[in-house]
């Protein structure tokens, strides 16, 4: 039987070298059903906690365990991704478990991103030089949209989770837009990500929660768990 969601999570974050700065708060917690055309594939744990390792402002980590097949899981992604205050990442860890282990840590300064990668064989480092700002967007794990991406960017440019650089990325606020999710049709603010001849819209509710994210180009959709029973 697979631990507990809070222990899952509780060991992803003792990853980091450094504690967070001050008394951790956690500000959303969830779950997100990943779907490919219809078809449930996965499934996704997530918390939102206050404070970072990285900086001493105001920032946001984001942690999650996501497990493919949902509930028989034969490939298990844990992540932690931290945020500075202006919603840009700034660390970003991944480990890959069952089958093939990776572990992947990027660190993002001003001038350059740092990736680590560990498999069961091999170790590597490498530099890229950060003429834009990353946003992770990743086809595997949904969780780190649950920081909403910041509103008109400096050039920005994807960042899947294994540290590939992808295109360059356009971000757009579209306001309260309805979108159906399950049986139901909401009302929910949406932020369009374009990543060069893709799109990814995530939607969020009133409180600023994700509810759903789309990849349509990919047939992915991820959409969160209704807490109520």
């Amino acid at each position: 039987m697979p631990s507990s969601p809070v222990l899952r999570i509780l060991a992803l974050l003792a990853l980091a070298a450094t504690p967070l700065h001050g008394q951790q708060r956690t500000v959303d917690r969830g779950a997100l059903v990943i779907m490919r055309r219809g078809e449930v594939i996965g499934r996704e744990e997530f918390a939102v906690h206050v404070g970072t390792t990285a900086a001493a402002g105001p920032g946001l980590t984001v942690a999650s365990t996501a497990t493919y097949p949902a509930y028989r899981p034969e490939q298990t992604l844990t992540s932690v991704v931290e945020y500075a205050p202006d919603s840009f990442p700034i660390v970003a860890r991944l480990e890959v478990g069952n089958g093939q282990p990776l572990r992947v840590i990027v660190g993002i300064g001003p001038r350059r991103i740092t990736v680590r990668r560990r498999s069961a064989t091999t170790e590597s480092a490498r530099e890229y030089p950060a003429r834009e700002r990353p946003l992770i967007v990743d086809d595997s794990v949904f969780a780190p949209f649950a920081v909403r991406p910041p509103a008109s960017p400096p050039p920005t440019r994807a960042l899947a989770l294994d540290g590939t650089l992808g295109e360059t990325v356009a971000i757009r606020y579209r306001g309260a837009t309805e979108t159906r999710i399950g049986d139901r049709t909401m009302s929910l603010d949406l932020v369009v990500v374009t990543v060069g001849s893709e799109t990814v819209t995530a939607w969020y509710d009133t409180n600023g929660r994700l509810r759903k994210v789309e990849w349509p180009q990919r047939g992915v959709t991820a959409v969160r768990e209704d807490e109520e029973p």
